[in-house]
């Protein structure tokens, strides 16, 4: 009876799962400091790009960052200016881009005839290991799923209505909702959301022209929207947005491995191959051992239909690009996940598999741990020294001492994060400098601070003032799994 009143209430269940997915994910999200390399680097040129005004062109550190399109930096920045500067404002654009991938899931489930699809679908994507991984960090990952999902979505609804029924309004709305999706995935992460739109002319390829011709247009008017950014960007950059962007980072990460992710020889690079099959068995964790147990019952005599069909298409498509990639990182066919889900879910209904609803429980019971773990898990972690963020630690205990025009060097530490905690409350922009140079930065005139590795510290003790300030803060650089001893020495501006 409980399902019945969900499925006569659309609007209300969407509102539900999407309320269910975003609020499990808090605490995750709400607790955890920016990790790894790249969430600091998205968050600060969100920052910096509030600070300067430039909605162009973002910066990191007051450099030009060209690896990815604006969208995910308008949307930090607009959660930023609500919620202030922290990394779950920072997170927040991924964690409602996959609540709204998981509602695009059971709203496509209620259109194919089953609320226990959409909801078997969007329960399968939204808490699967992949998605808990990637679809919760502040990149532009999250936004490109969702925007890739309603481009396929879009086509799907599109499909039917090429046959000349007089249903020119229906087909309209969809295409303008296939525009506007491409157009979003093209300004999340740029040529990849293509990808999105390429089986749908294979599987209206028999069509006619006119429908061939309308494909076209809507997906030049898409290039067209998204030039209206890029062709401003173009120029403020002299060119050198999409050389880097695209030269350098899509066309680079194909043919060579970057940042070490991939193959250095040929050999290593036919090994490698498989990487994405076999990975995907514990990323789609924890159902994904349901399509070994119950194999004969999900594909058993199965005949593809039509919208198998193009659902496999779209599948294979991300698998085979990114496979064929000498740069590989686990999370780069997440696009194919909500689509898997979905197939995944329509055997799972159609051969009435039992119980009817294990694939959504497991779901809802993953989601579930997880919050708790994060929302116990985290605190404790951190009490007991396993902080992810101590040059965070070193400017919270810094207090006042850390001024707006404090000038910050930092030696033997690398990392992003450095930059993204410090511009908390600095606003010039912090500098790398070696060792040899710290004599001559602490005779500077003004406030100075620096942060420097334990190591480094103890080599220059003849140069430190005791009348300074001296913080010290253990954790983790997770972004090479190691343990970080960091020292932080204020000179205050007398």
């Amino acid at each position: 009876m409980k399902q019945l009143v969900l499925v006569d209430r659309p609007f209300r269940t969407a509102l539900i799962f999407f309320a269910a997915v975003v609020l499990l994910a808090l605490p995750q999200a709400a607790l955890l400091p920016l990790l790894d390399r790249d969430e600091p680097r998205f968050a600060e040129a969100s920052r910096e790009m509030i600070q300067s005004g430039n909605y162009v062109i973002p910066t990191f550190n007051g450099q030009p960052r060209y690896a990815k399109p604006p969208l995910i930096y308008w949307c930090q920045a607009a959660c930023f200016r609500v919620f202030g500067e922290n990394a779950f404002a920072a997170r927040l654009p991924s964690l409602l881009a996959t609540a709204g991938t998981a509602v695009l899931l059971l709203a496509w489930g209620r259109a194919l005839g089953s609320f226990e699809l959409g909801a078997i679908a969007a329960l399968s994507y939204a808490f699967c290991f992949q998605t808990i991984q990637q679809g919760r960090v502040a990149t532009a990952d999250a936004l490109l799923v969702f925007f890739m999902t309603l481009t396929v979505y879009a086509g799907w609804r599109l499909i039917p209505l090429a046959v000349p029924t007089g249903r020119k309004a229906a087909w309209r709305f969809w295409g303008i909702v296939l525009t506007l999706a491409l157009a979003g995935g093209l300004l999340a992460k740029g040529p990849e959301a293509l990808l999105a739109i390429l089986p749908l002319f294979w599987c209206l390829r028999k069509n006619g022209w006119r429908v061939f011709f309308a494909l076209k247009a809507i997906g030049s008017l898409a290039l067209l929207l998204f030039a209206c950014w890029g062709v401003p960007a173009l120029v403020q950059s002299h060119g050198d947005y999409f050389r880097v962007g695209i030269g350098e980072d899509v066309v680079h990460r194909s043919v060579s491995g970057m940042q070490g992710h991939g193959a250095s020889t040929f050999g290593w690079y036919l090994l490698l191959l498989p990487f994405y099959f076999v990975w995907f068995w514990l990323s789609a964790l924890p159902w994904s051992p349901l399509l070994i147990t119950r194999r004969r019952q999900l594909f058993g005599g199965w005949k593809p239909d039509e919208t198998d069909v193009y659902l496999l298409l779209n599948i294979a498509l991300v698998f085979l690009v990114f496979t064929l990639m000498v740069t590989k990182l686990p999370h780069y066919t997440l696009p194919a996940f909500p689509l898997i889900a979905l197939l995944f879910a329509r055997r799972w209904v159609t051969t009435r598999c039992t119980p009817s609803l294990r694939p959504a429980q497991l779901g809802w019971w993953s989601g579930f741990a997880l919050a708790v773990v994060a929302l116990v898990g985290i605190p404790i972690a951190m009490y007991n020294g396993l902080n992810p963020s101590p040059v965070g630690s070193l400017v919270r205990q810094a207090g006042w001492d850390l001024t707006p025009e404090t000038k910050v060097a930092i030696i033997g530490f690398e990392e992003p994060n450095a930059i993204w905690e410090t511009r908390r409350v600095v606003q010039v922009f912090p500098s790398q400098i070696p060792a040899e140079k710290l004599d001559d930065f602490l005779e500077e005139v003004g406030p100075h601070a620096i942060i420097m590795d334990e190591a480094t510290f103890n080599r220059f003790p003849h140069v430190l003032d005791e009348r300074w300030k001296f913080e010290k803060a253990r954790g983790l650089n997770t972004a090479r799994l190691r343990r970080a001893d960091l020292e932080m020495v204020i000179k205050p501006g007398w």
